[in-house]
């Protein structure tokens, strides 16, 4: 049984459309849908165009069309946005490129493009999934630019299945080799800090984070974000402590709250705080803000250029474009410990009328201490028929009273708010801090995982002899703020692709020339000091196995090719040219079989080594196996005739 003839210009065809499509693949999360939806058109119609053979747009109106998308390109240009949009041209470009008749000019501009988009995505975003379509891109457009050499000689070859599956999985070697090369090359050329091509797409990263102000009512924005705004590497603590502190505001205007002297940098002050220590790596993604957020009370914080400001927060000069990475030191305490506050800023009040909370607070405060007053508002809130809502919210002139005495639901910063307001009534010093609450706890990769929708706000108020206490009024309960494990299969599938990302950001993306440097210096004493304990902890052990599982390919196929048994062609061919050799005709390497047979200058010997050389490229040309019956016949001419 014969097997079917695959011609060479189809597959070429197949792997162009599949290469186009992981183009578009690797930038479709960072475009917008209308660009999305015009590639996909338009690769459907090219599709089209391809299986009826028919190309009905003429070259000269492409070219037109791209031109158009380049203009447009430029015209709408700009700083902030500025790989999206090279993105998005690049997208329709390469659609344009689909529609037409193609030679061997067109696919290498293909293959260049959706390499270029793929470049893109790494400059918008480079997790786990650039790994995968790299891997991909590379080794479709190895096999298809060896493919595409053959059909420009020969545009009608056609070729059996099996050699066709040869020639690509030879192909794909090249591949092979190169990726685990590529990997020690990482490893080994200099790193630098800084990011070279950051001033490409300031913009692009940032999503939805905390500003400077909390105004009611758009922190549910926020709220209903389910992108990653951190990871924090640390050991598990209990759900009731899991706060994420960013910013402190101090300043109410009625209706937004805003930092004016919380902001002012600590003078080297130490801090007298008991509690729990727990130390976290934090993996920070971009949200276009400048505030970095730690757990609960954090007392250190070892990023360059974060400064830490009297109310304990930290925050850089610039804003956060970029996944950033550094280590905290927190401590689990209800009490921030101060003494010899300004009561003024803390107890600052828009110039409004807030008779109704006024009288309200005179009731709860009645006959109580100030540390009473706290606990009653805390309660009146949290047990008064108050609910917790991200819809619908009271969004007027008076949002606190409507909150308190009309509507009686809200999210966090009406909760905040109030309590703040209501403390401050009572001559209580208050003020509300911005960050994070909860997370999922990824057990495979042993840290927490914070999206966007925790944002959370709440309340420290001031107590003589005391300081700061935390003091959270939102109602418990809200799914936003779980943390504890889910046993939906889906959110088990998420987490584990998210501890692959969080491996990579650990182990690739944040790779630099300290870790180079600590690098070479552990295999420095480990040659200097040779250690045979063979005992190997988990980590270790990984990244033994991955660098073996790079080495491994390039290993087994040094071994192959320096040991490998020759075909029966090849060793045909050479029992061939030795015999030649001894007639005195030795062939040029480039010289041809055909060719070198013939300038032989004896008529005999011509003859049957030009016999020989039919039969043998009947063979090898069909490219057909040789079976033991071929061999003999070929063998008989070899030693009988040439």
């Amino acid at each position: 049984m014969t097997s079917r003839l695959i011609r060479i210009e189809d597959a070429v065809k197949a792997l162009t459309c599949a290469i186009g499509f992981l183009g578009f693949l690797s930038v479709v999360r960072y475009v917008e849908l209308s660009y999305s939806l015009a590639f996909a058109s338009l690769f459907l119609l090219s599709i089209s165009f391809e299986y009826r053979r028919r190309f009905p747009l003429p070259r000269w109106l492409l070219t037109c069309l791209a031109l158009g998308v380049i203009l447009v390109t430029v015209l709408r240009m700009n700083a902030d946005d500025f790989i999206s949009l090279v993105v998005e041209a690049l997208l329709i470009l390469l659609a344009i490129k689909l529609l037409g008749a193609k030679r061997f000019r067109d696919y290498m501009q293909i293959y260049l493009i959706a390499l270029f988009l793929l470049i893109g995505s790494a400059l918008l975003s480079m997790d786990i999934e650039f790994l995968f379509s790299f891997i991909c891109m590379i080794f479709l457009v190895t096999v298809t630019v060896v493919l595409l050499t053959y059909f420009s000689q020969d545009s009608t070859l056609a070729l059996p299945a099996p050699a066709l599956a040869r020639i690509a999985s030879k192909a794909s070697l090249i591949s092979l080799i190169a990726i685990p090369v590529t990997a020690v090359m990482f490893i080994l050329l200099p790193r630098t800090g800084y990011p070279i091509f950051h001033f490409l797409n300031k913009g692009t990263h940032a999503s939805a984070g905390f500003s400077d102000n909390v105004r009611l009512g758009k922190v549910s924005d926020i709220q209903e974000d389910t992108t990653v705004i951190l990871r924090a590497h640390m050991e598990r603590v209990r759900e009731d402590l899991l706060y994420w502190r960013g910013i402190v505001l101090d300043h109410f205007d009625g209706t937004s709250w805003m930092s004016l002297q919380s902001e002012v940098p600590d003078e080297g002050r130490s801090l007298r705080m008991t509690g729990r220590q727990i130390k976290q790596t934090i993996y920070l993604e971009p949200y276009g803000n400048r505030f970095l957020f730690a757990l609960d009370k954090p007392i250190s914080l070892s990023l360059r250029y974060a400064k830490r400001t009297s109310a304990l927060t930290y925050a850089l000069s610039e804003h956060v474009f970029r996944r950033i990475r550094y280590e905290a030191a927190s401590t689990l305490s209800d009490v921030l410990a101060e003494q010899g506050i300004d009561r003024s800023i803390y107890l600052q009040m828009p110039e409004r009328d807030f008779t109704q909370i006024r009288e309200l607070v005179k009731t709860l405060s009645s006959g109580r201490t100030g540390e009473d007053t706290v606990y009653a508002v805390l309660r009146f809130l949290r047990d008064g028929g108050y609910r917790y809502s991200l819809t619908n919210l009271p969004l007027s002139n008076d949002p606190l009273e409507d909150f308190l005495f009309r509507y009686k639901y809200g999210n966090c910063e009406y909760f905040a708010s109030a309590m703040a307001v209501m403390l401050r009534v009572a001559g209580i010093p208050s003020r509300v801090v911005g960050g994070y609450k909860g997370g999922y706890y990824n057990d495979a990769g042993e840290y927490y995982l914070v999206p966007q929708k925790n944002a959370h706000v709440w309340v420290e108020a001031y107590l003589e002899n005391r300081g700061w206490l935390r003091m959270d009024p939102t109602p418990a309960g809200m799914e936003n703020f779980v943390s504890g494990s889910s046993t939906n299969l889906f959110f088990r599938v998420k987490l584990l692709m998210d501890s692959m990302n969080y491996y990579w950001n650990a182990l690739v993306i944040n790779y630099d020339f300290t870790k180079q440097v600590s690098l070479f210096y552990k295999i420095k004493s480990g040659l200097r000091k040779p250690n045979f304990d063979f005992s190997i902890e988990g980590k270790t052990l990984v990244l033994y196995s991955a660098a073996f599982l790079c080495l491994a390919p390039v290993i087994l196929l040094i071994l192959r090719l320096a040991f490998r048994r020759k075909a029966p062609y090849e060793r045909m061919l050479d029992d061939f040219l030795k015999r030649m050799a001894r007639y005195g005709y030795k062939k040029n390497r480039s010289e041809g079989l055909e060719e070198f047979t013939a300038r032989i200058q004896e008529e005999d010997i011509r003859e049957k080594a030009s016999r020989f050389v039919r039969a043998f490229e009947g063979y090898y040309y069909r490219d057909k196996r040789l079976s033991k019956e071929d061999i003999k016949k070929l063998r008989f001419l070899l030693t009988r005739h040439a």
